[in-house]
Protein backbone atom coordinates (compact mmCIF):
# COMPACT_ATOMS: atom_id res chain seq x y z
CA UNK A 1 0.00 0.00 0.00
CA UNK A 2 1.40 2.90 -0.70
CA UNK A 3 0.03 6.54 0.88
CA UNK A 4 0.93 10.16 0.24
CA UNK A 5 3.68 11.88 2.19
CA UNK A 6 1.93 13.77 5.42
CA UNK A 7 1.51 17.30 4.58
CA UNK A 8 3.18 20.08 6.37
CA UNK A 9 -0.10 21.40 7.28
CA UNK A 10 -0.93 18.71 9.87
CA UNK A 11 2.23 19.57 11.80
CA UNK A 12 1.93 23.00 11.95
CA UNK A 13 -0.93 22.28 14.07
CA UNK A 14 -0.13 19.57 15.69
CA UNK A 15 3.28 20.17 16.92
CA UNK A 16 4.26 18.40 20.16
CA UNK A 17 2.02 18.25 23.52
CA UNK A 18 2.14 20.83 25.53
CA UNK A 19 2.09 19.20 28.45
CA UNK A 20 5.02 17.36 28.01
CA UNK A 21 6.96 20.84 28.52
CA UNK A 22 4.30 22.00 30.97
CA UNK A 23 2.46 20.70 33.66
CA UNK A 24 -1.33 21.63 33.93
CA UNK A 25 -1.62 23.83 37.15
CA UNK A 26 -4.44 24.48 39.58
CA UNK A 27 -5.06 28.08 40.79
CA UNK A 28 -4.43 29.30 43.90
CA UNK A 29 -7.30 29.77 46.67
CA UNK A 30 -6.35 33.43 46.25
CA UNK A 31 -8.06 33.76 42.96
CA UNK A 32 -10.07 30.79 43.55
CA UNK A 33 -14.15 32.08 42.00
CA UNK A 34 -16.94 32.48 44.18
CA UNK A 35 -19.28 31.67 41.42
CA UNK A 36 -19.65 31.48 37.65
CA UNK A 37 -19.21 34.43 35.18
CA UNK A 38 -22.02 36.95 35.70
CA UNK A 39 -24.83 36.51 32.84
CA UNK A 40 -26.61 39.89 31.42
CA UNK A 41 -29.79 37.54 31.15
CA UNK A 42 -32.24 36.71 33.47
CA UNK A 43 -35.69 34.91 33.58
CA UNK A 44 -39.02 35.15 35.62
CA UNK A 45 -37.62 32.17 37.36
CA UNK A 46 -34.28 34.36 38.53
CA UNK A 47 -34.18 37.57 40.47
CA UNK A 48 -33.97 40.62 38.22
CA UNK A 49 -30.35 41.26 39.48
CA UNK A 50 -28.03 38.43 39.10
CA UNK A 51 -25.94 37.95 41.97
CA UNK A 52 -22.15 39.24 41.48
CA UNK A 53 -19.38 37.90 44.61
CA UNK A 54 -18.30 40.70 46.35
CA UNK A 55 -14.61 40.89 45.94
CA UNK A 56 -13.27 39.58 49.11
CA UNK A 57 -12.23 41.56 52.18
CA UNK A 58 -8.26 41.96 53.17
CA UNK A 59 -8.27 39.97 56.06
CA UNK A 60 -10.28 37.01 54.11
CA UNK A 61 -7.79 37.71 51.37
CA UNK A 62 -5.17 37.07 53.30
CA UNK A 63 -6.67 33.93 55.43
CA UNK A 64 -6.84 32.74 51.75
CA UNK A 65 -3.74 33.19 50.41
CA UNK A 66 -2.51 31.21 53.40
CA UNK A 67 -4.50 28.70 52.59
CA UNK A 68 -3.47 28.22 49.09
CA UNK A 69 0.14 27.36 51.03
CA UNK A 70 -1.84 24.29 52.84
CA UNK A 71 -2.80 26.35 56.14
CA UNK A 72 -6.53 27.09 56.30
CA UNK A 73 -6.31 27.32 60.16
CA UNK A 74 -7.18 31.57 59.12
CA UNK A 75 -9.54 31.13 56.98
CA UNK A 76 -11.69 28.33 59.26
CA UNK A 77 -10.98 30.96 62.41
CA UNK A 78 -13.37 33.70 60.35
CA UNK A 79 -15.66 31.27 59.37
CA UNK A 80 -16.32 29.47 62.72
CA UNK A 81 -16.95 33.44 63.92
CA UNK A 82 -19.80 33.92 61.69
CA UNK A 83 -18.40 34.98 58.61
CA UNK A 84 -20.42 34.64 55.90
CA UNK A 85 -17.98 35.18 53.17
CA UNK A 86 -15.53 33.29 55.00
CA UNK A 87 -18.02 30.27 55.34
CA UNK A 88 -18.57 30.10 51.65
CA UNK A 89 -14.78 30.16 50.53
CA UNK A 90 -14.35 27.43 53.64
CA UNK A 91 -16.95 25.41 51.98
CA UNK A 92 -15.95 25.04 48.49
CA UNK A 93 -12.60 24.73 50.17
CA UNK A 94 -13.34 21.75 52.01
CA UNK A 95 -15.89 20.11 50.06
CA UNK A 96 -13.29 19.86 46.46
CA UNK A 97 -10.16 19.85 48.43
CA UNK A 98 -7.02 21.97 47.07
CA UNK A 99 -3.18 21.78 47.19
CA UNK A 100 -2.31 19.46 50.50
CA UNK A 101 -5.62 20.32 52.04
CA UNK A 102 -7.65 16.91 51.50
CA UNK A 103 -11.32 16.98 50.90
CA UNK A 104 -13.83 16.92 54.11
CA UNK A 105 -17.38 17.60 52.15
CA UNK A 106 -19.00 17.17 55.14
CA UNK A 107 -17.39 19.90 56.82
CA UNK A 108 -17.46 22.01 53.77
CA UNK A 109 -21.54 21.34 53.53
CA UNK A 110 -21.37 22.31 56.93
CA UNK A 111 -19.95 25.89 55.74
CA UNK A 112 -21.83 25.91 53.17
CA UNK A 113 -25.23 25.55 54.92
CA UNK A 114 -24.57 28.37 57.31
CA UNK A 115 -23.83 30.83 54.56
CA UNK A 116 -26.80 29.65 52.31
CA UNK A 117 -29.11 32.41 53.33
CA UNK A 118 -26.60 35.40 52.65
CA UNK A 119 -24.84 34.26 49.63
CA UNK A 120 -25.57 32.51 46.62
CA UNK A 121 -23.43 30.65 45.75
CA UNK A 122 -23.15 29.36 48.91
CA UNK A 123 -26.38 27.92 48.64
CA UNK A 124 -25.73 26.74 45.17
CA UNK A 125 -23.16 24.63 47.02
CA UNK A 126 -25.71 23.78 49.60
CA UNK A 127 -27.77 22.45 46.51
CA UNK A 128 -24.79 19.99 45.28
CA UNK A 129 -24.45 19.00 49.00
CA UNK A 130 -28.04 17.59 49.59
CA UNK A 131 -27.92 16.38 45.79
CA UNK A 132 -25.20 14.11 45.99
CA UNK A 133 -25.50 13.13 49.77
CA UNK A 134 -22.06 14.79 50.43
CA UNK A 135 -22.93 15.87 53.87
CA UNK A 136 -23.03 12.19 55.17
CA UNK A 137 -26.12 11.22 54.74
CA UNK A 138 -28.47 10.38 51.78
CA UNK A 139 -29.02 12.32 48.86
CA UNK A 140 -32.31 14.75 49.03
CA UNK A 141 -33.49 15.10 45.99
CA UNK A 142 -36.52 17.79 46.86
CA UNK A 143 -34.38 19.39 49.08
CA UNK A 144 -31.60 20.07 46.38
CA UNK A 145 -34.17 21.12 43.99
CA UNK A 146 -35.83 23.72 46.52
CA UNK A 147 -31.98 24.97 47.15
CA UNK A 148 -31.11 25.38 43.45
CA UNK A 149 -34.69 27.06 42.68
CA UNK A 150 -33.62 29.52 46.40
CA UNK A 151 -30.28 30.09 44.89
CA UNK A 152 -31.53 31.16 41.19
CA UNK A 153 -34.16 33.73 42.99
CA UNK A 154 -30.79 34.64 44.52
CA UNK A 155 -29.37 35.38 41.22
CA UNK A 156 -27.06 32.40 40.44
CA UNK A 157 -26.81 31.55 36.97
CA UNK A 158 -25.69 28.02 37.22
CA UNK A 159 -28.45 26.81 39.57
CA UNK A 160 -30.38 27.26 36.55
CA UNK A 161 -29.44 24.28 34.93
CA UNK A 162 -28.77 22.27 37.00
CA UNK A 163 -31.81 22.14 38.68
CA UNK A 164 -32.92 21.53 34.95
CA UNK A 165 -30.22 18.62 34.86
CA UNK A 166 -32.57 16.88 37.87
CA UNK A 167 -35.71 17.49 36.28
CA UNK A 168 -34.31 15.54 33.37
CA UNK A 169 -33.56 12.90 34.90
CA UNK A 170 -37.48 12.46 35.50
CA UNK A 171 -39.22 11.34 32.51
CA UNK A 172 -41.80 13.89 32.98
CA UNK A 173 -39.96 16.52 33.67
CA UNK A 174 -37.91 16.73 30.59
CA UNK A 175 -38.90 19.46 28.60
CA UNK A 176 -39.07 21.43 31.67
CA UNK A 177 -35.31 20.90 32.88
CA UNK A 178 -34.32 21.17 29.19
CA UNK A 179 -36.01 24.42 28.63
CA UNK A 180 -34.02 25.67 31.42
CA UNK A 181 -30.55 24.37 30.70
CA UNK A 182 -31.24 25.93 27.09
CA UNK A 183 -32.18 29.36 28.60
CA UNK A 184 -28.99 28.98 30.87
CA UNK A 185 -27.15 27.82 28.01
CA UNK A 186 -28.26 30.73 25.58
CA UNK A 187 -26.88 32.83 28.75
CA UNK A 188 -23.32 31.97 28.31
CA UNK A 189 -23.43 29.15 31.05
CA UNK A 190 -20.55 27.35 30.20
CA UNK A 191 -21.62 24.23 32.12
CA UNK A 192 -25.39 23.77 31.02
CA UNK A 193 -23.51 24.57 27.21
CA UNK A 194 -21.39 21.35 28.06
CA UNK A 195 -24.92 19.51 29.52
CA UNK A 196 -26.59 20.19 26.21
CA UNK A 197 -23.69 18.51 24.55
CA UNK A 198 -23.39 15.65 25.92
CA UNK A 199 -26.78 15.05 26.19
CA UNK A 200 -27.47 15.26 22.72
CA UNK A 201 -24.32 13.34 22.01
CA UNK A 202 -25.35 10.59 23.98
CA UNK A 203 -28.53 10.48 23.03
CA UNK A 204 -30.11 10.87 27.49
CA UNK A 205 -32.83 12.29 27.69
CA UNK A 206 -33.45 13.22 24.40
CA UNK A 207 -33.27 12.51 20.67
CA UNK A 208 -29.52 11.63 19.56
CA UNK A 209 -28.53 14.70 17.34
CA UNK A 210 -25.02 14.98 16.47
CA UNK A 211 -26.03 18.42 14.98
CA UNK A 212 -27.55 19.28 17.77
CA UNK A 213 -24.51 18.11 19.83
CA UNK A 214 -21.53 20.54 17.59
CA UNK A 215 -24.32 23.51 18.38
CA UNK A 216 -23.55 23.48 21.74
CA UNK A 217 -20.35 22.50 21.95
CA UNK A 218 -18.67 24.97 19.79
CA UNK A 219 -20.56 27.19 21.77
CA UNK A 220 -19.07 25.29 25.29
CA UNK A 221 -15.10 25.36 23.61
CA UNK A 222 -14.90 29.28 23.40
CA UNK A 223 -14.82 29.19 27.34
CA UNK A 224 -13.76 25.73 28.50
CA UNK A 225 -11.60 23.51 25.80
CA UNK A 226 -11.08 21.52 28.66
CA UNK A 227 -14.05 19.78 28.39
CA UNK A 228 -15.61 20.52 25.06
CA UNK A 229 -12.66 20.62 22.66
CA UNK A 230 -12.23 16.73 22.51
CA UNK A 231 -16.23 15.77 22.31
CA UNK A 232 -16.27 18.42 19.23
CA UNK A 233 -12.97 17.60 18.03
CA UNK A 234 -14.25 13.99 17.86
CA UNK A 235 -17.54 14.91 15.68
CA UNK A 236 -15.59 16.97 13.08
CA UNK A 237 -13.07 13.89 12.67
CA UNK A 238 -15.87 11.42 12.02
CA UNK A 239 -18.03 14.23 10.32
CA UNK A 240 -21.56 13.30 12.48
CA UNK A 241 -23.87 16.24 12.46
CA UNK A 242 -22.02 18.42 9.88
CA UNK A 243 -18.90 18.57 7.78
CA UNK A 244 -15.95 16.18 8.22
CA UNK A 245 -12.78 18.30 9.02
CA UNK A 246 -9.53 16.45 10.16
CA UNK A 247 -7.69 19.64 10.15
CA UNK A 248 -10.12 21.28 12.41
CA UNK A 249 -10.21 18.11 14.71
CA UNK A 250 -6.83 18.08 15.60
CA UNK A 251 -7.10 22.21 16.34
CA UNK A 252 -9.50 21.39 18.91
CA UNK A 253 -7.50 18.02 20.02
CA UNK A 254 -4.67 20.29 20.52
CA UNK A 255 -6.58 22.81 22.43
CA UNK A 256 -7.98 19.94 24.73
CA UNK A 257 -4.44 18.56 25.73
CA UNK A 258 -2.82 22.23 26.46
CA UNK A 259 -5.98 22.61 28.29
CA UNK A 260 -5.01 19.54 30.32
CA UNK A 261 -7.50 16.71 28.48
CA UNK A 262 -5.20 13.69 29.11
CA UNK A 263 -7.59 11.28 26.97
CA UNK A 264 -6.46 14.01 23.72
CA UNK A 265 -2.81 13.02 23.24
CA UNK A 266 -4.71 9.20 21.78
CA UNK A 267 -6.66 10.78 19.45
CA UNK A 268 -3.91 13.35 18.23
CA UNK A 269 -1.26 10.49 17.35
CA UNK A 270 -3.94 7.87 15.25
CA UNK A 271 -4.92 10.75 13.83
CA UNK A 272 -1.45 12.20 12.65
CA UNK A 273 -0.39 7.88 11.85
CA UNK A 274 -3.50 8.00 9.90
CA UNK A 275 -2.18 10.99 7.56
CA UNK A 276 0.69 9.76 7.69
CA UNK A 277 0.16 6.11 6.51
CA UNK A 278 -2.90 7.07 3.82
CA UNK A 279 -5.60 6.26 6.06
CA UNK A 280 -4.35 3.19 8.80
CA UNK A 281 -4.02 3.03 11.68
CA UNK A 282 -1.38 1.29 13.74
CA UNK A 283 -1.61 -2.67 13.45
CA UNK A 284 0.13 -6.04 11.88
CA UNK A 285 1.15 -5.79 7.76
CA UNK A 286 3.04 -4.09 5.85
CA UNK A 287 3.76 -0.31 5.38
CA UNK A 288 4.96 1.19 2.61
CA UNK A 289 5.30 4.97 1.59
CA UNK A 290 5.69 6.32 -1.84
CA UNK A 291 8.65 8.78 -1.15
CA UNK A 292 9.67 8.18 1.88
CA UNK A 293 8.37 10.38 5.47
CA UNK A 294 10.74 12.77 6.36
CA UNK A 295 11.71 11.98 9.82
CA UNK A 296 10.58 14.54 11.12
CA UNK A 297 7.00 14.05 10.47
CA UNK A 298 7.49 10.16 12.02
CA UNK A 299 9.20 11.97 15.41
CA UNK A 300 6.37 14.30 16.12
CA UNK A 301 3.97 11.22 15.82
CA UNK A 302 5.96 9.27 18.28
CA UNK A 303 5.83 12.42 20.75
CA UNK A 304 1.73 12.14 20.92
CA UNK A 305 1.81 8.43 21.57
CA UNK A 306 4.65 8.71 24.17
CA UNK A 307 2.04 11.43 25.74
CA UNK A 308 -0.50 9.35 25.34
CA UNK A 309 1.65 6.22 26.99
CA UNK A 310 2.97 8.21 29.83
CA UNK A 311 -0.33 10.25 30.77
CA UNK A 312 -3.48 8.33 29.43
CA UNK A 313 -4.53 6.59 32.31
CA UNK A 314 -6.39 3.65 30.73
CA UNK A 315 -4.98 0.36 29.48
CA UNK A 316 -6.13 -0.22 26.07
CA UNK A 317 -4.51 3.10 25.32
CA UNK A 318 -0.99 2.45 27.15
CA UNK A 319 -1.22 -0.81 25.08
CA UNK A 320 -2.08 0.60 21.73
CA UNK A 321 0.23 3.60 22.22
CA UNK A 322 3.02 0.98 22.98
CA UNK A 323 1.96 -0.79 20.02
CA UNK A 324 2.28 2.32 18.13
CA UNK A 325 5.80 3.37 19.00
CA UNK A 326 7.51 -0.19 18.44
CA UNK A 327 6.28 0.39 14.66
CA UNK A 328 6.74 4.00 14.48
CA UNK A 329 10.83 2.66 15.01
CA UNK A 330 10.47 0.40 12.60
CA UNK A 331 9.46 3.25 10.25
CA UNK A 332 12.48 4.75 11.29
CA UNK A 333 15.20 1.95 10.57
CA UNK A 334 13.65 0.88 7.45
CA UNK A 335 15.74 2.85 4.80
CA UNK A 336 12.78 2.07 2.05
CA UNK A 337 10.17 3.85 4.20
CA UNK A 338 11.77 6.92 5.47
CA UNK A 339 13.77 9.60 4.48
CA UNK A 340 15.76 12.41 6.47
CA UNK A 341 14.42 16.18 5.29
CA UNK A 342 16.63 17.80 2.97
Amino acid sequence: MTAPRASAMIFRVATTPFATCCLFLAASLSVLPSGPPVSAQTSSQTAAKTWTPPPPAADLQAALDKAATGSPETLTALADSGRADAQAYAGLLFVMGRGKIAPNPPRGCAYAAKAADERADAMHLRARCLQYGLAGGKPDVEGAKAAYTRAMQMGYPQSKCALGQMLMAEPASVDRGLALCKEAARASDNEAQLALGSAYLAGKPVARDPREARKWYEMAVKENPLMAARKLGDLYASGEGGRRDTKKALELWGAAEKAGDQAACILMADQLFSEMTGGRKPGPGTYAFKGGVPLKDIEVVELWYQAALERDPRPEVKTRADYALKLLKSFKTANVSTKKPK
